[in-house]
């Protein structure tokens, strides 16, 4: 697995995501973008690419979340067509497609933040 994280996000832009996440945040989500405002992890056989902190709010309403899966929110994605997204209701992580993107399509990967990348770093390959 190699990670390229952005530079951390201010002590200021931390306080004010979570005063404006109204949600439950994934365990160990935050400790994450206290050390990096975003990042590209390349594991074997995926990629997850996780949006800058600064940019979530303005991310999710220009992929219209709310209207498509309003009891989620986007955190980043494959660098593809899959978007993973925490529930605001349990704070854990599902995938689920930009394309046709619903609650209804949502399929659990973690119910925590470590949990994710030990999932995508075990993952087959999504070409095979």
């Amino acid at each position: 697995m190699n990670i390229y994280k952005n530079p951390p996000p201010s002590k200021t832009d931390i306080e004010e995501f979570i005063s404006n996440a109204t949600f439950k945040l994934p365990a160990g989500y935050i400790e994450f973008l206290e050390e990096s405002n975003g990042a590209d992890i390349c594991f074997d056989n995926t990629y997850l690419l996780l949006w800058p902190l600064t940019d979530l709010f303005f991310l999710n309403q220009e992929y219209d979340v709310e209207v498509f899966a309003p009891n989620f929110f986007l955190i980043g994605s494959d660098g593809g067509d899959t978007a993973y997204a925490i529930s605001k209701k349990t704070g854990y992580i599902y995938e689920m497609p930009f394309i046709g993107m619903s609650s209804k399509e949502a399929i659990l990967v973690s119910n925590d933040f470590n949990g994710l990348l030990r999932k995508l770093a075990t993952s087959p390959n999504k070409d095979n």
